[in-house]
């Protein structure tokens, strides 16, 4: 192999502001006035916007912080994190990827984390003054995927594979592995368009993103000699 550092980029997950036109919603009010916020940085969390959510497009796929949130907890606490051996990326809902520094320590507390996403979608880093942990680092996808050369989409539709294949070919070619972080629905047509290949690790069964993080993470250890 030609590398030796994995890159994992969550896609389309499920952070973004509450959409000013639900804004004055009754559960949006609700949960800014519980923590003390104004509306302009309240997460949309399905749990507690349900009724607010009920008119927004593609609503089965948003509203679900807790997705990204796990899959990066897991990725994070793993021994090739702590090695400094992966470099991990999220797209949120609006199309933005930020970079996540490996020795980032995510809030565990859900609540606590929805506060530090609506900072970093408003500042687009934090912490806001020193050292950035977590920052943009494109505008888009087409941009993310036009500087690592390519990008390699875990989809449940793609081409059946083992973890190994997978892995491997990350680590050969430098191209990110991408992993969806939104609850139902598929791709977006141009993240599938932007895909180079596209590969299922279960036979078209759809699984949750922290396991196949989590999967992928314990190859990647595997085959670098440090698991």
């Amino acid at each position: 192999m030609t590398r030796s550092k994995l890159k994992i980029i969550l896609l389309e997950s499920s952070i973004e502001i509450a959409p000013k036109h639900i804004a004055k919603h009754r559960q949006i009010v609700e949960s800014a006035r519980m923590h003390r916020i104004p509306v302009s940085r309240v997460i949309l969390d399905k749990t507690l916007h349900y009724n607010a959510m009920s008119r927004l497009e593609e609503k089965w796929k948003r509203g679900r912080p807790d997705i990204p949130h796990i899959t990066l907890l897991n990725i994070l606490d793993s021994p090739l994190a702590k090695r400094s051996l992966i470099d991990v990326f999220i797209q949120v809902y609006d199309g933005r990827v930020f970079e996540v520094k490996p020795q980032t320590r995510l809030p565990r507390h859900l609540d606590r984390f929805k506060g530090l996403m609506a900072q970093l979608l408003r500042l687009e880093r934090v912490p806001p003054e020193g050292e950035s942990l977590i920052y943009k680092s494109h505008s888009t996808l087409r941009e993310f995927v036009k500087d690592h050369g390519g990008l390699i989409l875990l989809w449940e539709k793609g081409e059946q594979t083992n973890p190994s294949h997978i892995v491997k070919k990350a680590l050969d070619t430098g191209y990110p592995i991408g992993v969806g972080a939104f609850p139902k629905g598929d791709f977006r047509k141009e993240t599938l368009e932007l895909s180079c290949c596209k590969y299922s690790i279960l036979g078209g069964e759809s699984l949750a993103a922290w396991i196949i993080a989590s999967r992928i993470v314990c190859e990647a250890e595997r085959l670098l000699g440090i698991w």
